[in-house]
């Protein structure tokens, strides 16, 4: 009883004061994990994605989790067209939700640049949008909310079966505001890897950019495609496609 008494403080701490501990180790990402996807549009291979979970890291006085995608077009896109990119999205997610707490966004594309951050406080449902015209512009939440980077490790921890509903919105910038979004759940067509089915789960967004994230349905959660519906011309949308090139671990 005396041993008991000794240590029932620290199991406190682990496993009520500080839940997040457990939770974290639930997740089918750890850190240093590196997912590189090629890029294309119109089918065209235009560039490179590079995605780092960067791990746990404090923001603010509090943890929480960081992941980091590096997008660069190719050195032959700018030759042949004049124009090159490089986009560095980053983002800090609570722990426990992993809903997004800050959006960061250092871009470069062609002659526009920005620097964009977004805080998010999801209890309060609300966040304030900052970039180089604008500065601490309110912009008010409904419920849960997502942005690009935060949906693909948020659907990657969830666990779901064909037909599930997962309603969370969706922010883009102070212009687009939030949008009201919902992402459900499919089946997607079995992948052959190293001459095994590998069943998938296609996470596929109805609403904001039209979010399309197909990874594989077992323990490693893996995404083999990304696809995000950005660009409207003739009224067509035009999807920007990120396929698996390689993934590392440490």
């Amino acid at each position: 009883m005396k041993l008991f008494k000794r240590f029932f403080p620290l199991f406190a701490v682990l496993f009520f004061i500080c839940p997040q501990a457990a939770r974290a180790a639930e997740y089918p990402f750890t850190a240093g994990e590196k997912i590189r996807f090629q890029i294309k549009v119109f089918n065209i291979h235009v560039g490179f994605q590079e995605m780092t979970f960067m791990g746990e890291k404090t923001l603010n006085g509090k943890r929480v989790l960081h992941a980091v995608a590096d997008t660069k077009s190719l050195d032959s896109i700018k030759t042949t067209f004049k124009y090159s990119l490089h986009d560095v999205n980053e983002v800090w997610m609570d722990p426990v939700t992993l809903l997004p707490v800050r959006v960061f966004r250092d871009i470069q594309e062609g002659t526009w640049t920005d620097k964009i951050t977004i805080d998010i406080d999801q209890a309060q449902k609300t966040s304030r949008y900052s970039d180089k015209r604008v500065q601490n512009a309110e912009i008010p939440l409904r419920g849960p909310t997502l942005d690009l980077l935060s949906l693909v490790y948020y659907v990657r921890a969830q666990k779901v079966k064909p037909g599930d509903v997962i309603n969370a919105d969706y922010i883009v910038d102070n212009k687009k505001g939030v949008s009201e979004t919902k992402i459900i759940v499919r089946q997607g067509a079995p992948l052959t890897i190293s001459g095994k089915k590998v069943p998938t789960l296609l996470f596929e967004q109805e609403g904001g950019e039209r979010v399309k994230v197909l990874m594989t349905d077992d323990e490693r959660r893996i995404p083999v495609s990304i696809s995000v519906g950005t660009f409207n011309v003739f009224g067509y949308t035009i999807d920007i496609v990120g396929s698996l090139v390689d993934i590392s671990r440490p």
